[in-house]
């Protein structure tokens, strides 16, 4: 994830408690951060952050804060795969 990701899911209020332990457990890696987390906690941030995105039903654009989720989402599946 991105320094900006982690700042988003901080900033979230509803943000449970065991998921922004894993946040703030987060460690540099490369130009981003690994954000250790069990199954389970993938799956809950990932239906978490899926409350946010939303696309614009005229242009079926996403607002910047969506994307930044989706974002979130794609990068927990892509963990998820290794």
């Amino acid at each position: 994830m991105t320094a900006e990701m982690l700042d988003a899911l901080r900033q979230t209020p509803e943000m449970p408690d065991n998921l922004l332990a894993c946040v703030e457990k987060a460690k540099a890696d490369g130009q981003g951060f690994l954000v250790p987390m069990s199954q389970d906690e993938a799956m809950a941030m990932e239906e978490m952050c899926q409350w946010y995105i939303r696309r614009d039903p005229t242009t079926g654009r996403m607002e910047t804060k969506a994307a930044l989720f989706d974002a979130i989402v794609q990068a927990v599946y892509q963990a998820q795969d290794r």
